[in-house]
């Protein structure tokens, strides 16, 4: 991925493009772009913050243990917690 790529993210029927950092979650990075993604915890127990991850997929950390706990049958749809989806490049 290019730096100046995104990653789309679908919420509540809005797409929003997010600029990948390596090392941070989806949630910060649309915290310092001032994208408007819904969330709560930033823990991954309330699941406010679960997305759809429209592109993106191959360059993200694999579900974590929260995750499986949380959103378990919505992940092979594509589904994300974006506090816990962290971009590895």
């Amino acid at each position: 991925m290019s730096s100046n790529s995104s990653i789309q993210v679908k919420q509540v029927e809005e797409v929003y493009s997010i600029k990948p950092v390596k090392g941070q979650s989806l949630l910060a990075s649309a915290f310092e772009q001032e994208v408007p993604l819904d969330y709560k915890c930033q823990k991954g127990n309330c699941t406010r913050c679960k997305v759809e991850l429209i592109n993106g997929q191959d360059l993200v950390n694999q579900p974590t243990p929260k995750e499986h706990e949380q959103i378990e049958d919505e992940l092979d749809n594509g589904f994300r917690l974006a506090c816990q989806t962290v971009p590895l490049k």
